[in-house]
């Protein structure tokens, strides 16, 4: 008589998550485990919480308490982790002068930067308004300042201010 191992099929399940968010719990199946044995798996990625937006494999593991894994021939299918663009939303600051006056300093905010990933960001403004421009209103553009290079990992949404030049 002779025994073969039987098939063993271990499959972590696909995840996703936003950037800058934990891991989920990951899951998977087994499938062809014989006469009750007692083995699970863990499911990891190299992924961590300051991973950058990309894919990542979800590694299967099995854990044999009663060393019974010799029984099988197995199969691993791997999962994949889609870490996913965070929220970004980037506003130039409003601000007022008079006619004839220097704009004053134009700066901005940027809102939904993931503290737990130590991002740090700020925002510059400009206006195409000089000393000389008439009485009205003129957009306050932002720009990002991104010093580590981490904006690949927002989708970002700029919103202009408004600079108004009022009469003297």
């Amino acid at each position: 008589l002779t025994v073969t191992p039987a098939p063993l099929t271990v499959s972590a399940n696909s995840a996703s998550r936003a950037y800058g968010d934990f891991n989920p719990l990951f899951t998977g199946t087994i499938i062809g485990l014989q006469n009750s044995d007692n083995i699970t798996a863990d499911y990891t990625t190299s992924a961590s919480l300051t991973s950058s937006v990309g894919k990542y494999s979800i590694v299967p593991t099995l854990l044999d308490p009663g060393s019974k894994l010799r029984n099988y021939t197995v199969t691993t299918n791997l999962g994949t982790l889609t870490v996913t663009p965070g929220t970004l939303i980037v506003y130039g600051d409003s601000a007022a002068r008079t006619y004839g006056t220097p704009n004053p300093p134009l700066g901005g905010k940027v809102y939904g930067l993931e503290p737990k990933t130590g991002d740090s960001m700020s925002v510059t403004s400009s206006t195409s308004a000089t000393i000389s421009s008439p009485v009205g209103n003129y957009a306050v553009v932002p720009t990002l300042v991104d010093p580590a290079s981490r904006a690949s990992n927002y989708n970002i949404t700029y919103f202009d201010g408004t600079l108004t030049v009022v009469p003297v």
